[in-house]
């Protein structure tokens, strides 16, 4: 019987736009808790809707943060304020402090 070569190579499975929960807990080996106080804190990138009750960590901000965590500052500020009729409005700025978008919130 002759020797056939396998001709199939496996492709590199893309990396995702998003990370979830469990998966920046891996690729960090921080605590779900300790995530979330880092967040508090500024010192680690804030999660994202994806819709729904899903949120996610943008690829992008998890890079800039495990190449550099004691120096992490992240892109956006956000400032909530109240209104004079009771609405809570959240004012986002990039870190050079120009306005980046304004949202009303519940």
């Amino acid at each position: 019987m002759p020797h056939v070569q396998d001709t199939t190579t496996a492709l590199p499975e893309p990396e995702p736009a998003f990370y979830r929960l469990a998966d920046v807990v891996r690729i960090t080996a921080l605590s779900r808790s300790s995530i979330y106080r880092r967040i508090a804190a500024g010192e680690f990138p804030p999660q994202v809707s994806l819709g729904g009750r899903a949120t996610g960590w943008r690829r992008e901000a998890l890079k800039a943060w495990i190449s550099d965590p004691s120096g992490f500052r992240p892109l956006t500020t956000c400032e909530v304020q109240r209104t004079s009729s009771g609405a809570h409005v959240r004012h986002v700025s990039l870190a050079s402090g120009q306005p980046a978008a304004h949202a009303r919130t519940k």
